[in-house]
C-alpha cells in the first residue's frame, strides 16, 4: 500500500499564543489595563520531506581551479600537432589551409577551435585525441580573447561566475532524483503558479541566453521553493542511457492548467509552454577524495503545437556551478546548435578528466521526433511515469525503486500537474487505468519459459527508453528508411511475439538473430557476432551497422546484456525435437554464455567516443568541389557541357510510369479499374509483363498500380540512401560515413538548392550554361566526388526493395561507383541495353526483387537523345561507352529536376513509396 506522507497542519503556532494569553490575565493580580501584546506568527512552512529514493546525486562544493598558464609558442606547438599535417602547406585537406605563425592563428584560430569543439577535427579522433583538440581549442580561444599576446597568457573559456547562485550545501548533500525532498501539497495548500513566467515563456520565440532567466528559482535546485512557483520533479521507469549520466527531471505546467490523460488513447496531452528541465550530472572524485556529482549541461524544451514549433536548447554550467549558459555554438550554415565536447575534471586530486559530449540540435530532433504522443516529449508518458518495482516489467532487478518513486503518478495527480487518472491509495488500482509493459505482453500471449518473458521484457524496458523512439512509425529510423519500418520497438511494437532467428535485416545480407551458431558464446566475442541485434549494441560503428542507441554518447554494457540473453532465449531450430526440459536446460546454459561472454568482452569505456555530425553548407552557400569550375567541361568530364538538357528532360522528369503495385493496408482505398493502364496491354507487350500471371490476369487489382516519376525513382532510389529522402543529408548512412573517412553528405534541400538572402543558390552554376546546376549534380555525382563507398557499405545501406531499380550485381562495379552513385543509374541503364532490366524470373541481377516493373520508364530515361543503336546492344567501343555515358548523364537530370522542382518545396513535397499508400494513391 502507497503512503501519503502529510505536513505540519496550519494556524499551530497561532493557537498556542491565544490559549497562552487567557492564562496570563488569569494569574494576574494587577487591575490596571492589561497591554496588548503584538503575536507574531509565523508564515506556515509547507513541509518538504527527505525523498525516499535510491538514485542519491550528492553534488559537490566548488571545484578547485588552479591558474593554468600558456604560451604562444607552446599553443602553436600544440595546434600544429594536432592540424599541420592536412591544413599547413603544401597540405589543403578539405580545402582549408592554415598558416604556422601569429598572424595565420589570428586569422584562422576561431574556425579551428570550433571545429575541435564540435569533436569534428581531427576527423575519427580517438577519446584521447579529442580530448587533447578541446583542450587546445581552449587555450586557442582564450589567446584570441586576451588580444593574442605574444608571450604567456592565462587559460580559462568557460562563463563568467558573475551573479552566479550557489545551491545550498543542505540542498546539493540530499539531492535525488527526485530533487533534495518531495514537497506536501494539500488541498488547502496547492501547487504554486508563477503566472509572470508562464507569460514571459508564451511569448518566448526562442530561449533566453541563461538558465537563471527560465522560471523562477530554478538554479536553487530546492525542491521547497520550486514547488512554490509550480515546478515539480519526476523519474521513468525506463531511462534514458547517457554515459552513466545521473539526472534530474523537472516540469512546469503553466497555472490553470494541466497534462491530460486520455484513458482511451492512453496518452498525454501536454499544454503549450509546459516546460520540461532535465540537468546532466557526472561523476567527480573531489578533493577529500569523495564522491560527488557535478553538474553538465540541463536541457529545456518549452511544448508549442504543432510540436515542430517547440522550443529546446541546452545550458552548459561552468567551473563553479553557479552559471549556466545556452550553447550557442553554431552548424556550418550559423544555425544553433551544433555537436560539442566538454572536458571536465573526473578526479580533483590528480587532475584526471573526461569527455563529455553535448548533442546538437539535430540529434535532439531526430530522437525527439518519434515521442509517443507527437508532442516532442520523451519520458513523461503514462508509462514511464507509471513506476514500477525492482524486478518488475523490465526494470533491473539491480535498481533499487522506494516509496516516493512508486508514489509518483499519485503524487503529480494530488499536484495537478495530471488530470484524468484518479487518486489511489493503494498503487495496484492504478493496473485498471495506466499502461503496464506486461499488459503488451500479455496481449501477444508470449510463449516460452519464464525465461523467456522475462528476457523479453527486460529489453523491451530497455527500448522503451532508449529506442522506441527512434524505431517507431513516426521516428527517425523510420522515416529515414521505411524499409525498416517492421523494427517497431515501442511497447506496443514487434518485440513481444516476435521470432527474429535467421530473419534478414532489410538490405537481405545479414540476420537479426542467427540461432544456428556452432558457439553461442563464442559467437558473442567475435569483432562481427552474427547476429546484427548483437552487433549494433555491442560493437563500434563500421561499414555495415551502426552502433545502436545512436545519438548518445558512451557504451552500455547493459544493452550487450539484456540483447545477449534475449538471443539466448529464442527457440532454436535445432532444439525444436528436444523436450521440454532439454529445452529449458539449453536456454539456462546460454544465459550462463550470455552473461560470462558480456562480463569478459564489455566494460565501461575510460572515456567518450564522440563523432560530430554537421550536414549543414555554409552561408553563403559554396559549392562542395572546389575545383568544378576547372573541370566540368574539360578532360574526363567534357561531356558535361556537351550533352544538351531540353525541355523534354524536364517533361520526363514529372511523367508517371506504373513501377509496381502498392502495398496495401487497412487504412487505403484504391480506385476500381476494369483494365490496364494507358491502353498497355502487358499480355502483349514484354515490358509490362510483371503485371499478369501466366494466365493473363492482373497480380492485383489494377487499382493497386503504383505509380512513379523517373525523376523521384532516380533520386529516391540512388541519392536518398545516403542524402535522405527530404534531401537533408540526415541518414543512418550518413552517420556511417562521418564515423568511417570523415566523408560529410551534403543537405542538397538548404544547400545547393536552397536560397542565399532570398536568391536561389542554383544561380552560382549559370556560367557553365543553361542548366549549370544540372551538370554540377551529375559532376559530383560521377566522379566529382572523391569518398570511396566499399562493397560492404554498399551492400549494406542500399535500400533493396524500396525504388525498383535494378542494376549490376558486381560487388566490384560497386566499388568503382564510390560515392558517385550515378554508377548505379549508368548499371540500370546497361540493363535496359541488353534487355535484362527487371526480366529475371526468380532474381533480379541487382538482388532487388521487387524491381520487377519500370522498364517502360527506364527505356525512356536511357534513350532519351540517346540512340540505342545494334553496336551498342553489342557491346561495341567507342559506342557503348559514350551510350552509358550519356545515358548515365541523363539518369542525374531526372534528379536534378525532382530536387528542383518537388523536394525542394519540404517534407510535404517527397514522393510516396509504394509502402506509404496512406500518404495518397494515384489514381
Amino acid at each position: 500500500m502507497g503512503m501519503t506522507r502529510i505536513g505540519p497542519g496550519p494556524g499551530r503556532a497561532l493557537l498556542l499564543c491565544l490559549t497562552f494569553v487567557p492564562v496570563v490575565l488569569a494569574c494576574s493580580s494587577e487591575t490596571e489595563p492589561v497591554k496588548e501584546v503584538p503575536v507574531e506568527v509565523p508564515a506556515y512552512e509547507r513541509a518538504c520531506l527527505p525523498a525516499r529514493t535510491a538514485e542519491r546525486i550528492p553534488l559537490r562544493q566548488a571545484g578547485t581551479r588552479p591558474t593554468v598558464t600558456e604560451t604562444f609558442d607552446h599553443l602553436k606547438t600544440r595546434v600544429d600537432a594536432q592540424c599541420a599535417s592536412c591544413h599547413v602547406a603544401p597540405n589543403i585537406q578539405g580545402g582549408f589551409q592554415y598558416t604556422s605563425d601569429v598572424e595565420g592563428l589570428k586569422r584562422d584560430g576561431a574556425r579551428m577551435a570550433l571545429k575541435a569543439d564540435q569533436g569534428e577535427m581531427p576527423p575519427r579522433a580517438t577519446p584521447s585525441q579529442l580530448k587533447e583538440a578541446v583542450e587546445v581549442s581552449c587555450a586557442l580561444q582564450s589567446w584570441l580573447a586576451q588580444g593574442a599576446p605574444a608571450g604567456a597568457f592565462p587559460v580559462r573559456c568557460e562563463a563568467s561566475s558573475e551573479g552566479g547562485v550557489a545551491v545550498a550545501r543542505e540542498v546539493g548533500d540530499a539531492m535525488t532524483d527526485l530533487g533534495n525532498c518531495v514537497p506536501y501539497v494539500s488541498p488547502e495548500y496547492p501547487l504554486g503558479s508563477d503566472a509572470p513566467k508562464d507569460t514571459f515563456f508564451a511569448g518566448l520565440t526562442k530561449l533566453p541566453r541563461l538558465l537563471s532567466e527560465t522560471d523562477t528559482d530554478i538554479m536553487t535546485f530546492d525542491m521547497a521553493k520550486l514547488v512554490e512557483h509550480g515546478t515539480v520533479a519526476f523519474a521513468p521507469t525506463y531511462p534514458l542511457f547517457s554515459d552513466n549520466a545521473k539526472k534530474l527531471r523537472l516540469v512546469h505546467v503553466p497555472a490553470g492548467q494541466s497534462i491530460r490523460y486520455d484513458a482511451e488513447t492512453k496518452r498525454f496531452h501536454v499544454p503549450p509552454n509546459t516546460r520540461f528541465y532535465k540537468t546532466f550530472f557526472k561523476a567527480v572524485s573531489d578533493g577529500n577524495g569523495h564522491r560527488r556529482y557535478r553538474r553538465i549541461e540541463t536541457r529545456l524544451i518549452v511544448v508549442r503545437e504543432p510540436w515542430s514549433q517547440s522550443l529546446f536548447g541546452t545550458y552548459l554550467w561552468n567551473e563553479d556551478e553557479t552559471v549556466a549558459e545556452l550553447h550557442d555554438l553554431r552548424y556550418r550554415d550559423n544555425e544553433p546548435f551544433s555537436d560539442r565536447v566538454l572536458v571536465y575534471k573526473a578526479f580533483e586530486i590528480g587532475g584526471a578528466t573526461r569527455n563529455y559530449a553535448v548533442p546538437g540540435a539535430h540529434r535532439c530532433v531526430q530522437c525527439h521526433t518519434g515521442a509517443e504522443a507527437r508532442n516532442f516529449v520523451l519520458g513523461f508518458t503514462p508509462l514511464q511515469l507509471n513506476r514500477r518495482a525492482s524486478g518488475e516489467a523490465g526494470v533491473d532487478a539491480k535498481t533499487r525503486v522506494e516509496e516516493d518513486e512508486l508514489n509518483q503518478m499519485d503524487r503529480l495527480v494530488r499536484y495537478g500537474v495530471v488530470t484524468g487518472v484518479p487518486v489511489f491509495r493503494e498503487l495496484a488500482a492504478l493496473e485498471e487505468h495506466l499502461p503496464r509493459l506486461e499488459r503488451f505482453a500479455e496481449a501477444r500471449a508470449l510463449p516460452g519459459s519464464e525465461e523467456a518473458r522475462k528476457a523479453a521484457l527486460e529489453l523491451q524496458g530497455y527500448f522503451v527508453g532508449n529506442c522506441g523512439q527512434c524505431h517507431s512509425p513516426h521516428g527517425f529510423a523510420v522515416q529515414s528508411n521505411p524499409a525498416i519500418a517492421s523494427l517497431d520497438f515501442t511497447a506496443e511494437g514487434i518485440l513481444f511475439g516476435w521470432n527474429p532467428c535467421g530473419v534478414k535485416e532489410s538490405n537481405g545480407q545479414r540476420v537479426y538473430a542467427d540461432c544456428e551458431v556452432p558457439s553461442f558464446q563464442q559467437d558473442l566475442v567475435l569483432r562481427t557476432p552474427s547476429s546484427t541485434l548483437y552487433q549494433r549494441v555491442a560493437r563500434d560503428t563500421d561499414a555495415r551497422v551502426i552502433h545502436m542507441p545512436t545519438n548518445v554518447p558512451g557504451k552500455d554494457c547493459r544493452a550487450s546484456l539484456l540483447v545477449a540473453r534475449y538471443l539466448a532465449t529464442l527457440e532454436w531450430p535445432a532444439e525444436k525435437s528436444l523436450s521440454p526440459e532439454a529445452k529449458l536446460e539449453a536456454v539456462r546454459t546460454r544465459l550462463r554464455q550470455a552473461d560470462t561472454a558480456v562480463a569478459g568482452s564489455c566494460s565501461d569505456p575510460a572515456d567518450v567516443t564522440w563523432i560530430a555530425e554537421d550536414f549543414t553548407d555554409k552561408v553563403p552557400y559554396e559549392p562542395r568541389g572546389h575545383d568544378w569550375r576547372q573541370a566540368i567541361g574539360h578532360g574526363p568530364f567534357e561531356f558535361l557541357t556537351r550533352y544538351a538538357i531540353t525541355e523534354r528532360h524536364e517533361q520526363l522528369a514529372k511523367k508517371r510510369f506504373p513501377t509496381n503495385w502498392w502495398q496495401p493496408k487497412r487504412v487505403c482505398s484504391f480506385p476500381t479499374r476494369s483494365s490496364p493502364p494507358d491502353g498497355h496491354d502487358p499480355w502483349n507487350d514484354s515490358r509490362d509483363k510483371w503485371m499478369v500471371n501466366a494466365l493473363g490476369n492482373p497480380r492485383a487489382p489494377w487499382g493497386e498500380l503504383y505509380y512513379s516519376t523517373p525523376g523521384a525513382t532516380a533520386y529516391q532510389g540512388i541519392c536518398a540512401n545516403c542524402h535522405g529522402r527530404a534531401g537533408d543529408g540526415q541518414t543512418g548512412a550518413a552517420k556511417v560515413l562521418v564515423a568511417l573517412n570523415g566523408g560529410r553528405v551534403a543537405n542538397l534541400v538548404s544547400g545547393m538548392f536552397g536560397a542565399t538572402d532570398g536568391v536561389s543558390n542554383l544561380g552560382l552554376f549559370d556560367t557553365l550554361n543553361p542548366h549549370g546546376a544540372a551538370r554540377y549534380l551529375a559532376y559530383m555525382a560521377s566522379g566529382g566526388t572523391t569518398v570511396q563507398f566499399t562493397p560492404e557499405f554498399m551492400s549494406a545501406w542500399i535500400k533493396y526493395g524500396e525504388v525498383d531499380i535494378d542494376f549490376s550485381p558486381r560487388a566490384s562495379d560497386w566499388s568503382k561507383w564510390g560515392a558517385n552513385m550515378l554508377g548505379a543509374g549508368r548499371g540500370a541503364c546497361d540493363l535496359i541495353r541488353t534487355g535484362s532490366f527487371g526480366t529475371a524470373s526468380a532474381e533480379p541481377p541487382s538482388g532487388n526483387r521487387n524491381a520487377v516493373g519500370g522498364v517502360r520508364m527506364w527505356e525512356e530515361v536511357c534513350t532519351l537523345d540517346n540512340v540505342l543503336t545494334d553496336a551498342v546492344r553489342g557491346g561495341q567501343e567507342p559506342a557503348l561507352t559514350e551510350w552509358l555515358q550519356r545515358a548515365q548523364f541523363n539518369v542525374g537530370v531526372m534528379a536534378y529536376f525532382y530536387l528542383r522542382d518537388e523536394l525542394s518545396r519540404g517534407a510535404s513535397a517527397i514522393h510516396p513509396l509504394r509502402t506509404e499508400c496512406e500518404r495518397g494513391v494515384t489514381p
